[in-house]
């Protein structure tokens, strides 16, 4: 019974582990096809590769190394000029978060690099992109501070899979499905923080710059959360919570809440089954068993019993 009740203990730990992923490749499989590889991947701590070349808005070929070498900290998306959404309500979401930042400017404390994950994307279209954004923070330096970058599809790819940026294109469409996230990079290359949102709150742009330019790492359980329970819908171009993910989320959390709750007693009852194993002679407080006093049969007469 002990066993059973332990293996029972086991396999509730292994699905606490289990459950989650087969949760997930479940859903996967029920995703919209042009929904399929659109995914972030958490690259905290690694290294952006400083060696990619890239050509900025005025057809100048610039390593992306270029950008690490005035010590500041460095905020990084990925976008595309043809974009028909997501890229704008992006952009023109951090621009308002910039125009709200006191004591945090574009160009001072901070650059941006923006690069398209179109090798289609012409300069002329590039440059075009980086003066409708610029030009919407008068007073600022975000003309020398917020590259727009186009590359080859190498350069991109590279790019993308060094912060763990997964997308498709949509032939049928013409149009890249991607996610919208921003980046936030030490003055050496390293990701330290990103923000898979639309829109971004100064607070937290501050908060993420700080620990940037401090080259410290952050891990947010509560971004891994969003990054399963919300999906990327690429016909209406924005991000969806998803019943079934919540679901799979509250289930899966329940199952380590239950565990949490119920190993204590599990490892007590396995503790005292094995002391009492180890030592059958012992009571339940661990002192001996006391003895019965040895039955003596005696040998009676029955005439006296009886009275005869």
């Amino acid at each position: 019974m002990v066993n059973q009740r332990f293996n029972g203990w086991i396999v509730a730990v292994a699905c606490m582990f289990v459950q989650p992923a087969l949760v997930r490749a479940q859903l996967n499989n029920e995703l919209p096809f042009n929904a399929r590889g659109i995914d972030v991947e958490d690259k905290v701590g690694e290294f952006v590769p400083l060696n990619l070349v890239f050509q900025d808005e005025r057809g100048t070929k610039i390593g992306l190394g270029q950008f690490f070498k005035k010590g500041k900290p460095i905020v990084l998306t990925l976008n595309y000029s043809d974009c028909p959404g997501l890229c704008i309500a992006q952009l023109d979401n951090l621009v308002n978060t910039m125009r709200e930042l006191n004591g945090a400017n574009i160009g001072d404390d901070f650059e941006m690099v923006t690069v398209s994950i179109d090798p289609s994307e012409t300069i002329t279209k590039s440059k075009n992109t980086k003066a409708k954004y610029t030009g919407l923070l008068p007073g600022t330096k975000a003309e020398e501070g917020w590259h727009f970058l186009v590359g080859s599809s190498q350069s991109i790819a590279a790019l993308a899979d060094a912060v763990g940026y997964r997308y498709t294109y949509d032939s049928a469409n013409k149009r890249y499905n991607h996610p919208a996230v921003t980046y936030f990079l030490s003055a050496d290359g390293r990701i330290c923080r990103y923000l898979l949102s639309l829109g971004v709150e100064p607070d937290q742009f501050k908060l993420a710059l700080m620990e940037a330019r401090q080259g410290k790492l952050t891990w947010s359980p509560a971004q891994a959360i969003i990054q399963f329970c919300y999906l990327y819908d690429p016909d209406a171009n924005r991000y969806s919570a998803s019943a079934r993910r919540m679901m799979a989320f509250a289930g899966a959390a329940f199952v380590m809440l239950l565990t949490g709750f119920t190993a204590p007693f599990w490892f007590s009852r396995k503790s005292k089954n094995d002391q009492a194993a180890a030592n059958p002679h012992a009571d339940a407080n661990g002192g001996p068993k006391s003895q019965a006093a040895p039955y003596n049969e005696e040998k009676v007469d029955h005439h006296t019993l009886t009275g005869t």
